[in-house]
């Protein structure tokens, strides 16, 4: 019986996948500006006619691409709401394979202005990782476990800003930069720093 009409078959899945692979690898290591559809249409074996019938454009790609990595970073954010800023441990290792996490640090550095392809993609997922973070925080508060006079959304956007810049190290010096052992580090330093007693405050003294 023949597949119904508009449904991919098994082979055009695979292919699909098998652009998919290589716009990964491509574009985390030559930037999306720096790879062109003729380019990946040579690294798969296919004419650039090929990518586009999948695809339609190169920007359609690159979407696909972050669609792609969004599916671990959603199952990530499953995982970790509720757990409280302490209980998950797996902030500790990588949730994303290394291609990826280097794909996503070049292509952030390619679209920081708002008219980039991804610049809001970005944007978004970004206030989305600080507002889980900082609900987190402030449930530890309600729990008292963590520090009153902790501003959630400052000490979340802190906690991603740190994220991003070891993920950059890493990615400059591996061998020099171990990253478990760094982040096992800071996340040692961070509860050390929300979970001590509030600073007390300064009382006035009443003019005699």
């Amino acid at each position: 019986m023949p597949p119904k009409k508009g449904t991919p078959n098994r082979r055009g899945v695979a292919r699909r996948e098998q652009i998919l692979d290589a716009a990964v690898e491509l574009f985390a290591r030559h930037g999306y500006r720096g790879t062109g559809l003729l380019d990946l249409a040579e690294r798969i074996g296919i004419s650039h006619s090929g990518i586009l019938h999948h695809f339609g454009t190169k920007e359609d790609l690159l979407r696909a691409v972050m669609a792609r990595r969004d599916e671990l970073v959603d199952q990530a954010t499953t995982d970790y709401a509720g757990k409280g800023i302490f209980g998950a441990q797996d902030l500790q290792t990588p949730t994303e394979p290394d291609i990826v996490i280097r794909l996503v640090t070049v292509l952030r550095a390619e679209n920081l202005d708002p008219q980039d392809p991804l610049h809001d993609y970005f944007d978004q997922r970004d206030q989305q990782t600080r507002g889980l973070i900082a609900d987190e925080i402030r449930r530890g508060q309600q729990r008292g476990e963590i520090r009153s006079d902790i501003d959630a959304a400052t000490k979340a956007t802190e906690i991603v800003a740190v994220a991003l810049g070891i993920e950059t190290q890493w990615l400059l010096n591996p061998t020099l930069i171990d990253r478990p052992t760094i982040l096992h580090s800071y996340l040692r330093a961070l509860r050390d720093d929300l979970t001590r007693p509030d600073a007390p405050r300064q009382q006035t003294e009443t003019p005699k």
